[in-house]
């Protein structure tokens, strides 16, 4: 069963959404979510942070190449119910340890998994974490993702939704959102009015 599909409510960008354009996609999935070797020195992520991150270099190679030229405004949002679930779950079987490591605090907290795709590739932009189902968040997710695009708050949008499929294991869906060809939003009419 595929938890993402292209159209309906439960879509990342239906295609009804005429102001949005969707300029990259990626998808990156795994049978269970365990301990994933950090691929920069000193650095814990959550599994699921890793997995968001490789769906986006999934999607960045179908992009422009001035999302990351413009990396420091791109917007980041991520809907998951699951979260940073396995390392809660690791940092609590430890408490009785002497000593638990401040990274797996870091790596705990809810906004982490989404926050990962950041540090790796200098997103700078607003970010938010929906700790709910695709089902339940995506609807909000995509008003907020329109909304950053419209004002010119964020010239893109990285919109990852994150789904567990029982026997399937976790899939992530990453879809990088622009405003639509000849759309102009408030941010360009604001600096076009200013070189007047």
């Amino acid at each position: 069963m595929n938890a993402f599909p292209a159209s309906g409510p439960h879509a990342i960008c239906p295609p009804d959404t005429a102001d949005v354009a969707v300029v990259g996609h990626g998808d990156a999935s795994r049978e269970q979510l365990t301990a994933v070797r950090s691929r920069i020195p000193s650095l814990y992520a959550d599994p699921l942070a890793w997995l968001v991150a490789d769906a986006v270099e999934n999607a960045l190679p179908e992009c422009p190449a001035d999302v990351l030229d413009r990396r420091e405004d791109v917007a980041v949002i991520l809907v998951s119910a699951h979260c940073t679930l396995h390392t809660m779950d690791a940092v609590a079987r430890s408490l009785p340890a002497p000593r638990v490591s401040p990274l797996r605090f870091a790596g705990a907290s809810p906004g982490s998994a989404g926050s990962l795709l950041c540090l790796l590739h200098g997103f700078k932009g607003s970010s938010l974490t929906f700790s709910m189902t695709p089902e339940d968040g995506l609807p909000a997710a995509r008003t907020v993702a329109r909304s950053w695009l419209r004002s010119g708050d964020a010239p893109y949008v990285v919109l990852c939704a994150h789904q567990r499929h029982g026997e399937q294991g976790h899939l992530v869906r990453c879809a990088v959102l622009a405003p639509a060809v000849g759309v102009t939003h408030a941010g360009d009419a604001r600096a076009a009015a200013g070189r007047e």
